[in-house]
């Protein structure tokens, strides 16, 4: 059985997804100078879009490929 983590989405699209929308979502708080809680939810974004686009596997299941 496969690990479900991206519910049928490849983990490089998945990331690039991630990656998109916390771009989109820093991008439209652009115009606010002060941090607020958007700023750390677009950053975190784009965090784990980078992070899943460069290690694709989650943690409880990158060791368990099947063949």
């Amino acid at each position: 059985m496969e690990c479900g983590c991206s519910d049928g989405v490849c983990a490089r699209c998945h990331g690039g997804k991630k990656l998109v929308l916390g771009v989109l979502v820093l991008l439209w708080v652009w115009k606010w100078s002060m941090l607020d809680w958007r700023w750390v939810v677009g950053g975190l974004l784009v965090l784990m879009g980078v992070l899943k686009m460069v290690m694709p596997m989650c943690g409880h299941c990158g060791d368990k490929k099947k063949k």
